[in-house]
C-alpha cells in the first residue's frame, strides 16, 4: 500500500490556517476525482488518507495539537508556499493594468489554497469563501481571475518564486484540469465544466505521490513540485532490474535523507555508490523496503532500502537501490583509481 508522506494541509491542497468551509470543499472535490480514478487501489488508499486528514482538521483539539507539532519544525511561510517560500510578489498588475497596492497577501493565501492546487480546488474554495462572512469579494474574484488563467498564473508563479529559486520559475502545476476562457468573469467561470486535458497523463512522484503531468512540457520541471525529488522517467529493462550491474565505487561524503515530506533531514555518511544503488552509514532506525529521499552534494535520489547491517555503537550500514536519481553533472563515468 502507498504510504502517504504529505502533511494534512498539503494532502487537501489548503492553507494551514484555512477555515473549515474551505477544507470541506477541498475534501469533496478530491473525493469526486478519486471516484473517476482507474487505479482503485490508489483511490482507496488516498480516500483513507483524506478521511484521516479530515478527521483531525475538523476537530479543534486534534487540529491544535497537530498544528503545534507541525509548526515546531516548519515556519508558516514554508507550509503556505512550499517551494515558493523563498520569493515574494512585490507588485502585480490588476485587470485594468494598474498595480494593486491594497492586497498584501498573495493570491494563494487569498483563496486559502496551496500553490499547486488544481482549477477545481480554486473554484470550490472561491465558492465557499464567497458565502463566508466578512469577505472581500472583489479580491476573491481578482485572485481567481489570475490563478485560473494558465498563462497569467505561470507569470505570477515566476514572480512568487523570486530570483532565489530559478528552477521553480518554469513550474506549471501538473494537476491543473481546466482553464478559464479568456475574457470570462471570475464568478461566471465557477460554472464552467471541469474537463481533464485530453493529451496529459497524470503520474505521481515516487516519494510524496504528488501528481505531475507526463510527458514533461517546457512549463514543467524534472523535479517534483512538492518535495523536489527527481521524477520517474520511462522505465526500461535495465531500470527495472534490481540486481547489481555495475561494481560499486568507494566514496566518502555526507548526505541527508528524509522519511516523510516535509520532515527534518537525517544525517548519513556515504560508503559506496553505483548508478543503481549505494550504501551509507546512519543511526536513524530504518526498515527493509522503506522509501527514502536522499540529498547529497552531487545527486538527488529516491531509493528503497534493500538491506540493513547493524554495526557497533547503534550505527547501521544501509544498502539501497535507486528508484529515481538525478546527478548534478550530466557527463562522467564511475571509475576506480588505484595508485
Amino acid at each position: 500500500m502507498i504510504k502517504e508522506r504529505r502533511n494534512f494541509y498539503r494532502l487537501l491542497g489548503v492553507q494551514p490556517d484555512a477555515p473549515l468551509v474551505v477544507i470541506y470543499a477541498s475534501y469533496h472535490v478530491l473525493l469526486q476525482k478519486l471516484r473517476l480514478c482507474a487505479d482503485q487501489d490508489f483511490a482507496d488508499a488516498q480516500t483513507c488518507s483524506l478521511n484521516t486528514a479530515l478527521a483531525v482538521l475538523q476537530d479543534p483539539l486534534k487540529r491544535g495539537v497537530y498544528d503545534h507539532q507541525l509548526r515546531k519544525q516548519y515556519p508558516i511561510r514554508k507550509l503556505s508556499l512550499g517551494s515558493f517560500a523563498s520569493g515574494s510578489v512585490k507588485s502585480m498588475r490588476g485587470k485594468d493594468g494598474e498595480t494593486v497596492s491594497k492586497n498584501r497577501r498573495n493570491y494563494y493565501r487569498v483563496l486559502q489554497i496551496q500553490p499547486d492546487a488544481s482549477i477545481s480546488l480554486m473554484i470550490a474554495s472561491h465558492r465557499a469563501l464567497a458565502q463566508y462572512p466578512f469577505q472581500n469579494l472583489d479580491l476573491l474574484d481578482e485572485a481567481l481571475a489570475v490563478l485560473a488563467n494558465p498563462a497569467i498564473r505561470t507569470r505570477y508563479d515566476a514572480l512568487l518564486a523570486g530570483d532565489t529559486a530559478p528552477e521553480s520559475k518554469q513550474l506549471q502545476p501538473a494537476n491543473h484540469d481546466a482553464a478559464v476562457v479568456p475574457g470570462t468573469h471570475a464568478r461566471a467561470a465557477t460554472h464552467l465544466p471541469i474537463r481533464p486535458h485530453a493529451t496529459t497523463v497524470l503520474r505521481h512522484c515516487v516519494f510524496c505521490h504528488t501528481p505531475f503531468a507526463h510527458p514533461l512540457t517546457p512549463y514543467t520541471s524534472d523535479q517534483c513540485l512538492e518535495c523536489c525529488s527527481p521524477l520517474p522517467i520511462e522505465h526500461n529493462e535495465l531500470c527495472m532490474q534490481k540486481h547489481r550491474t555495475y561494481e560499486r565505487t568507494g566514496i566518502t561524503g555526507s548526505l541527508e535523507f528524509y522519511l516523510y515530506w516535509p520532515d527534518t533531514p537525517h544525517c548519513g555518511l556515504l560508503q559506496d555508490l553505483s548508478p543503481k544503488g549505494m550504501r551509507f552509514f546512519a543511526h536513524t532506525p530504518l526498515g527493509a523496503q522503506d522509501i527514502i529521499k536522499i540529498e547529497a552534494p552531487h545527486f538527488k535520489a529516491v531509493a528503497e532500502v534493500a538491506h540493513i547491517q547493524p554495526i557497533k555503537e547503534k550505527h547501521l550500514s544501509v544498502g539501497v537501490h535507486f528508484l529515481t536519481i538525478k546527478f548534478a553533472e550530466k557527463h562522467g563515468n564511475f571509475i576506480v583509481a588505484h595508485a
